[in-house]
């Protein structure tokens, strides 16, 4: 059995690295600013302003936890863990998902107490402090999305500014109804279109993650095209338990077994086994390929040893 990663670990190593920097920008950016809107939401007494604060505390939280999954994921390989930790960025993005939903439901029930109940609120604060976070959320938003590549746990964070991305532009249209209008429910009115916006999207990115948890086949990939693939030459009669997963959102493995023609060398089967690698990382970028090549069908009696 041979397997190999066909040397695409320092590129992966790399893009990491390049998240982790941009993640720990915006996360500081992020902070900074939390700590003006939560004073701010008190002192205009607004619940979009507030749903916008505690949204933003979901998403520094999530910001913070994916920071911590990308450096774990970025651990080398040991005994105990012969894959390293990239499973921790597909956790971080699991962790998430989790909060997003929690924070959506949350903000939907306090919204419709509002509706019931509307109070008065503060405009001025809302508009300024919605147009301000707009331009962090879009500066955070574009700058997480740049550098997202195919993981999950960066796609988590890019779910979240683009949430407060919309939570800011419907905070800023509701302090302008309430500052042209004086309609105070649409405070409560752009509480629920955040959080809806938040929960259709964090649904998705929770299903993505537990098809990753549960290793099931990566949708890009067919199974039914690689063996056709891996079957097309002539001296492979048979593929067979063939396993597609990904090890994390941005790591593709697959393992499988071939049967070779009748008096094929161990040189062939060597050969062989590198052409196939060499097919499933140029056409499907598949980085962790583990063929085990046989002489005859598995369950055949020549498997067994003579005694």
């Amino acid at each position: 059995m041979v397997d190999s990663n066909l040397g695409t670990q320092n590129q992966i190593e790399n893009i990491r690295a390049k998240q982790r920097s941009t993640t720990s920008k915006v996360l500081t950016l992020n902070i900074v600013f939390l700590i003006f809107i939560a004073g701010f939401g008190f002192y205009a007494n607004s619940l979009v302003l507030l749903a916008s604060a505690v949204h933003l505390v979901a998403d520094t939280a999530s910001l913070a936890i994916a920071y911590a999954a990308i450096v774990l994921a970025s651990r080398p390989v040991s005994q105990k863990h012969s894959f390293g930790l990239v499973r921790a960025e597909v956790l971080g993005a699991l962790i998430n998902g989790a909060i997003l939903l929690a924070t959506s439901i949350w903000i939907i029930a306090e919204a419709v107490k509002d509706i019931i109940r509307p109070h008065a609120v503060l405009a001025p604060p809302v508009i300024i402090l919605g147009i301000a976070g707009l331009l962090v959320s879009t500066f955070s938003l574009r700058a997480l999305h740049h550098n997202s590549g195919k993981s999950l746990n960066m796609r988590a964070g890019v779910v979240h500014m683009a949430g407060d991305a919309a939570g800011w532009f419907f905070t800023t249209l509701s302090g302008a109804a309430i500052q042209i209008f004086g309609f105070y429910r649409a405070d409560a009115i752009g509480s629920i279109i955040i959080a809806i916006l938040v929960l259709a999207s964090s649904w998705q990115l929770l299903g993505q993650t537990v098809s990753v948890l549960l290793e099931s086949t990566p949708r890009a990939i067919s199974p039914d095209e690689i063996r056709q693939v891996i079957e097309a030459d002539p001296q492979i009669l048979n593929v067979h338990h063939l396993h597609l997963w990904n090890l994390a959102s941005d790591t593709t493995a697959l393992s499988a077994h071939v049967l070779m023609e009748d008096g094929a060398t161990l040189h062939l089967a060597q050969v062989k086994v590198q052409k196939i690698k060499d097919q499933m990382k140029e056409r499907y970028g598949i980085d962790h390929v583990t063929i085990e090549v046989e002489c005859h069908r598995c369950g055949d009696s020549e498997h067994n040893l003579e005694k």
